[in-house]
């Protein structure tokens, strides 16, 4: 009996021994198949991302056009308030002058510290005067 349990033995060590690369193999295969569609899955999110950020660039590019002519604009409507703020400046410095020469009148509103303050931007140009407040 001897050599037969011996026989056994090697018969089923034989076949455990075959299957169990077999089983290997196959788990191995089956995390590959896994894998793969794992990365396919991936790969539509990322092509889904990649289109999500071109629809985004798309809008940047539009949102960067409006400003740009809104900065445009600005500084058109810069130029013409600073050419207002001139012209208005030059307009209270008559009304000065008009009151100075007659003083009755009293056409500006302006107290004497304003007038003087306004005299002395007149002599030395430099930035326009704040508004105080009152």
């Amino acid at each position: 009996m001897n050599r037969k349990a011996s026989i056994l033995t090697t018969f089923t060590l034989s076949i455990a021994w075959v299957a169990m690369p077999g089983c290997v193999v196959w788990d191995i295969n089956d995390g590959i198949l896994a894998s793969n569609d794992n990365l396919g899955r991936i790969e539509d999110e990322l092509n889904a991302i990649d289109e999500g950020l071109g629809t985004t660039n798309e809008n940047l590019g539009t949102v960067e056009a409006r400003l740009t002519s809104m900065d445009q604009q600005l500084k058109s409507l810069q130029t013409q308030l600073d050419a207002t703020n001139k012209h208005l400046e030059s307009l209270r410095k008559t009304i000065n002058n008009i009151d100075q020469t007659i003083p009755f009148l009293s056409i500006s509103g302006d107290d004497e510290e304003e007038q003087e303050a306004l005299e002395h931007e007149s002599e030395s140009p430099t930035k326009p005067a704040e508004p105080t407040r009152e």
